[in-house]
């Protein structure tokens, strides 16, 4: 008989869950998608299912192991298997990040494009409109180098918005 058959999904999945937390690899993925381990808590849940010909799947909420892959004990299945978790566990990372992530509401980066365009007409430098502009969207980045991607694609915007509408 299978270790996991005595186990309840309860047990596995707060072992499973407390890799995931505090493992330095996967608190790694969770620094660059900004998720909180809390998150891990309060947002993924973690099935051991019969998924016939698959290995594991996921939707955004849940992870699905195949029971298959649990073998004669925990380690083995974390020798063995445990990638199909982190591949599982990186498409939620990155799905829990787009849910998240308030500049991928194109709503809100045009309405930072017009605050752009709005200080430029009206005399403003872009070191001053950068002052203004620069705190409040870094707030919503974990990254410093992509938060200033994006300012830049933000003044791009203004000044080709205001070229085509003058």
């Amino acid at each position: 008989m299978n270790w996991y058959k005595t186990s309840n999904n309860n047990e596995i999945e707060k072992r499973i869950k407390k890799i995931l937390k505090t493992h330095p690899f996967t608190k790694k993925l969770m620094n660059i998608y900004s998720i909180d381990t809390i998150d891990v808590d309060n947002n993924l849940e973690i099935k051991i299912v019969d998924l016939s010909k698959d290995f594991a799947k996921g939707n955004g909420k849940e992870i699905f192991l195949d029971k298959n892959l649990f073998g004669k004990s925990f380690s083995n299945f974390l020798d063995n298997n445990f990638h199909f978790v982190i591949h599982e566990f990186l498409h939620w990372l990155k799905r829990r990040h787009e849910y998240s992530f308030y500049f991928n509401d194109p709503e809100e980066i045009q309405s930072f494009v017009m605050a752009i365009a709005w200080e430029m007409i009206n005399g403003k430098e872009d070191k001053e409109i950068l002052k203004k502009i620069h705190p409040i969207v870094e707030k919503h980045f974990g990254n410093k180098e992509r938060c200033n991607l994006m300012i830049s694609k933000m003044f791009d915007k203004a000044n080709k918005f205001l070229e085509n509408n003058r």
